[in-house]
């Protein structure tokens, strides 16, 4: 598409945007329209169905692993016995033939980054463009064949051979967006970044966080070994968002050319990022897909293009008008648009709280009269319409580690919790404070506003803030395991883990408690590890949490092969985080997508948004 043309589409733009949301004003104003009867088909004239139901997270069934062998009499490690990689169903390599051109997608912010090598390049929906569509990363999680592990473009298999060693072989004849060959050399710069404390250990990949220090290790051009800093037993589940570029292009690339393009191997390539309007892409025609997933295939679709607007609202308005395409839209705009598809989105909406510099919130009964303050079952049903359950836990159902016991509802007891905050000599003059964006959830204000009212009641001095996303990023990364090391860890005062991360302090970039703050996490490897690292690790730079032997039960169950241990191991660390009260877990995120009539997708259980598994029908 020209320039020219684009422009005229942004001047069309306006007027469409005004015009949507007059129609939905109208729409408002004489009442909604008859629920469809599911997710693609309308109602009959005249009829009046019940609304579809709307999808909610399911136990899922993860693969097990083989375990290492035992120690040798000798008291030397055995190599484990090797550990093949899965063998899916293989899919069809190409999509079906689209018949348009083009697909606008509306997210609800502008991208942080569009450069895989950012750190700002995470796992939301507004990142899809770094994360999903022009990169490939390592490994992928296939939801529509049992949640195995596969490869994409680059990725023949994988097996163990030792607990700290795994074999990749990689496929041959894949290229960079550039023509640079893909091979183990390539992989190897990106293994070692993403494996490094210095430039992962506080970006958004898993790999050191998981593993300790990770290097690559060539074998032959298309043969590469990773290797752990400590027993890696579920590594493949963990490098789905290992991504890679082309070395040459980045290592000449400005610090503005890593934030603003990606020299991937993903499906699609970038045009360009049209700052507070848009970002377009173009099809990889030299993508190589591998058969072994529909996550991998040609894609049919020339043109993608997203967008961005704030206001479920007016995203709403815009699919309904043909302005767009695909869009995040609220629970009560699903039937105003074309279709809707409902998908679990991997996510848990929590309120993260400084357990170690708050003066209030760093005691466990402030916590839990914080908990017993709210009415929450009330609040699913009121605000939500029943359709989400109160969550306790920072996984959704299905991860390993997660169980009914340590996810039920807290019980709502007003008076339990005036008594705790005596108990625990609350001082009212020490504020808290919640940190949320707007529009992270469907209604997060108006269900903060109600949480924030309970907790009053029972006479907790608390405020709520509505801040931009980077306000409210730098509360929560404002805690002793951002920018720290471990050295910085050994090097301070204190006996032990809590009490160095209490007398190193807040860190930057506030060098402040962060009170309380609202996020939504992930969990993509369905193992409960991942929390416990992100958010309950005194290395962490998302994590208000640190204990001297919570960090040593974290990192032995990272070591313990799959199986009933590891289970037994991780369901542990998850009954503390529930019992102790490290956060107010609110409830698993239901996300709501809308479609025009004839695109062609299905959502992943978790918020990656591939456009090569998208198409239009005739």
């Amino acid at each position: 598409m020209s320039n020219n043309s684009r422009t005229i589409g942004k001047a069309k733009h306006g007027w469409l945007l005004g015009l949507g949301i007059l129609l939905v004003g109208l729409i408002v104003a004489c009442g909604s329209p008859t629920a469809p009867t599911d997710s693609s088909e309308p109602a009959a004239s005249g009829s009046a169905a019940p609304a579809p139901e709307v999808a909610k997270p399911t136990a899922l069934a993860i693969p097990p692993t083989t375990a290492p062998a035992p120690a040798a009499s000798g008291g030397e490690t055995q190599a484990a016995a090797p550990t093949a990689a899965p063998q899916p169903t293989p899919a069809p390599p190409t999509q079906p033939e689209s018949a348009q051109d083009e697909v606008i997608i509306i997210t609800n912010e502008e991208p942080t980054t569009i450069g895989a090598a950012s750190a700002n390049c995470g796992g939301n929906i507004q990142n899809t463009v770094c994360d999903d569509m022009v990169s490939d990363p390592l490994t992928w999680i296939d939801d529509l064949n049992g949640y195995q592990v596969v490869g994409l473009t680059g990725i023949e298999g994988w097996e163990q051979l030792e607990p700290d060693r795994w074999r990749f072989n990689l496929r041959e004849g894949v290229t960079f967006h550039n023509g640079a060959p893909w091979n183990a050399t390539q992989a190897k710069f990106w293994i070692d970044y993403f494996g490094d404390e210095e430039t992962s250990g506080h970006h958004n990949s898993n790999d050191f966080s998981f593993h300790g220090v990770i290097g690559g290790e060539v074998v032959d051009d298309y043969t590469l070994d990773v290797v752990c800093g400590n027993p890696c037993p579920i590594l493949p589940r963990t490098t789905i968002f290992t991504k890679f570029q082309d070395v040459g292009w980045f290592e000449q690339a400005s610090e503005d050319d890593i934030e603003r393009f990606t020299v991937g191997l993903g499906p699609y390539k970038i045009v360009e990022w049209r700052s507070g309007v848009e970002v377009e892409l173009e099809a990889n025609e030299d993508y190589n897909p591998n058969p072994n997933t529909i996550y991998s295939r040609a894609p049919s679709i020339k043109t993608v293009i997203q967008q961005w607007r704030n206001e479920p609202l007016v995203r709403a308005s815009a699919l309904e008008t043909g302005e767009v395409d695909w869009a995040e839209i609220a629970l009560e705009d699903r039937d105003r648009v074309p279709k809707w598809k409902s998908g679990t989105n991997n996510e848990v909406y929590i309120y993260t709280i400084d357990t170690v510099h708050h003066p209030e919130l760093s005691k466990r009964g402030i916590r839990e009269a914080l908990a017993l303050a709210i009415d929450c079952p009330t609040l699913m049903e009121e605000i939500f319409d029943g359709l989400l359950e109160c969550h306790t836990n920072l996984a959704q159902d299905g991860t390993v580690g997660i169980t009914e016991e340590n996810t039920a509802a807290y019980p709502y007891d007003p008076a339990r919790a005036r008594e705790l905050l005596a108990e625990a000599g609350y001082d009212e003059d020490n504020e808290i404070n919640l940190f949320i964006r707007a529009n992270r959830v469907p209604k997060d204000v108006e269900y903060a506003e109600a949480v924030v009212t309970f907790w009053r009641e029972v006479g907790i001095n608390a405020n709520l803030e509505v801040v931009e996303s980077s306000v409210r990023s730098a509360k929560q990364r404002s805690n002793c395991g951002h920018q720290r090391t471990r050295e910085d860890f050994e090097n301070a005062a204190g006996n032990d883990l809590h009490e160095k991360c209490k007398n190193l302090g807040p860190g930057p970039p506030e060098f402040a408690s962060q009170h309380i703050v609202e996020s939504a996490t992930s969990t993509e490897s369905l193992d409960y590890s991942r929390q416990a690292l992100l958010r309950n690790s005194c290395y962490s730079r998302s994590s208000g949490v640190c204990y001297q032997d919570l960090q040593e039960a974290i990192q032995e169950a990272i070591e313990t092969p799959t199986g009933d241990l590891r289970r037994q191991r991780l369901e542990a660390i998850a009954n503390r985080v529930h019992d102790d009260f490290h956060f107010y877990p609110n409830f698993q995120v239901v996300q709501i997508y809308g479609l025009s009539a004839n695109l062609e997708w299905e959502p992943h259980y978790a918020p990656r948004i591939r456009a090569n598994t998208m198409y239009f029908s005739q």
